[in-house]
């Protein structure tokens, strides 16, 4: 999906967030037990967590990040040039596993 439809906390986004959230959860809830994971879009921001029973899980985006602004302008989205990165997701039978990957990340790799 491209459009959380709860809040995530950051106004400005959760002011522009699906619409009909009701309608959409009425849609899905009959299929809530197949339903292993939502992945949104939109928010520009890496956020995990929980809706209604079902986990999520939201990436950064490739080109800007919207900003950690908890108490922000409503009217107004904050942005910054956080690093982009892209989610890697591993599927079986029992497990959904979202890796974050930050790709532009040139720090030196090593052996613990």
């Amino acid at each position: 999906m491209h459009h959380p439809p709860f809040k995530t906390g950051i106004a400005s986004m959760d002011r522009i967030r699906l619409q009909d959230s009701e309608t959409f959860h009425d849609v899905i809830a009959p299929h809530k037990t197949r339903i292993r994971h939502l992945f949104f879009g939109h928010v520009h921001r890496a956020i995990f967590g929980n809706w209604r029973g079902i986990s999520y899980s939201r990436m950064r985006g490739l080109n800007h990040q919207v900003a950690l602004e908890l108490k922000g302008d409503v009217d107004r989205i904050a942005a910054n040039f956080e690093p982009p990165a892209y989610g890697v997701v591993t599927l079986s039978d029992d497990q959904v596993t979202v890796h974050l990957h930050d790709f532009a990340d040139r720090s030196e790799r090593f052996f613990l």
